[in-house]
């Protein structure tokens, strides 16, 4: 096993992870003035102003987090209950271990047989050019508890994509926010969905309009959105509550039939290969770069513009 959590038993006031006998601590989120009081104003401008800029670049991260935090009060409490349900949830709200970089034996998963969880999740990861690390800020939540709660379903929201077989384009992000949506109930699941649907219809229209032959993906997304909402609800145990650290060596497929979203997707994505983003039109004028419509607003007009014309 490459990640073995143990010391169990330690009061939750601590959160220190064993990691083949070398304890690694993961204190930020105890640490002195980490936390940020937030009132129900505040919360709402930052879910509005979080909500509005992931509209306009969805890749934002930072943005998610804020999102993630400042909507998920009303469904927190009901996520910590469900952890305490289980023994493996039990046992991680006591030692509280953390998936990153730092506290994972890349190359031992890695090393792994093809087909078991911790390869084919290191597969997916390298695939798609993503990391574990830059998921663990929850400076808006407003307990110890609440803070690893969220901390926990950032990190393993991979972990998702990779039962489900979603890429991380926006059709996969989207299919697997709904299977969020259909299990924890996540009002950030549900804005995740909302925008990541309008996103998809827009591309398919403006790839109609400008005939670029781009098959669209929004009679994909219809059929996958069924799948993986009745998906969610099948789930036989909390997926909050899985202690994912002891699963690496277990077979796929046998993790798969064990939590019961062993059902295949009416339509199968590869989530082998990196998503490339859509082909933006771009136009420099005087130092700056324009993206999109802004750019086709400068090729017809910014011939008639003194900065460009000084260039």
């Amino acid at each position: 096993m490459a990640v073995v959590a143990t010391g169990t038993c330690r009061a939750l006031h601590t959160s220190v992870l064993r990691c083949h006998g070398i304890a690694r601590g993961y204190e930020e989120h105890e640490r002195e003035g980490y936390g940020l009081p937030t009132p129900l104003w505040e919360r709402a401008l930052l879910g509005v102003g979080s909500a509005l800029g992931l509209l306009l670049s969805p890749r934002r991260g930072d943005l998610l987090t804020v999102l993630t935090q400042v909507s998920s009060y009303p469904r927190i409490d009901r996520l910590i209950e469900q952890m305490r349900m289980t023994h493996e949830g039990r046992c991680l709200l006591v030692a509280r271990p953390s998936i990153n970089s730092q506290t994972i034996d890349a190359e031992a998963l890695t090393a792994l047989p093809d087909g078991t969880f911790g390869r084919e999740w290191m597969r997916w990861l390298q695939a798609n050019q993503v990391g574990p690390d830059g998921r663990c800020e929850a400076r808006h939540m407003p307990t110890l508890e609440t803070r690893y709660v969220i901390q926990r379903y950032r990190e393993t929201h991979d972990f998702y994509h990779v039962l489900l077989g979603m890429p991380t384009n926006t059709l996969g992000e989207t299919v697997v926010k709904v299977f969020e949506m259909s299990h924890m109930h996540l009002p950030v699941a549900a804005l995740s969905v909302v925008g990541g649907s309008a996103r998809i219809v827009n591309d398919d229209v403006v790839a109609a309009l400008s005939k670029s032959g781009q098959a669209p993906s929004s009679p994909q997304l219809s059929q996958l959105m069924c799948w993986a909402y009745a998906l969610g609800q099948r789930v036989r145990v909390p997926l909050i509550s899985i202690a994912w650290e002891h699963r690496w060596d277990q077979s796929l497929v046998d993790l798969r039939a064990e939590l019961g979203i062993d059902e295949p997707p009416p339509v199968l994505l590869d989530s082998s290969v990196r998503p490339k983003g859509p082909d933006r039109p771009t136009a420099h004028v005087a130092g700056r770069r324009f993206y999109g419509w802004p750019s086709r607003v400068w090729e017809r007009h910014g011939a008639k513009d003194p900065r460009k014309q000084s260039q």
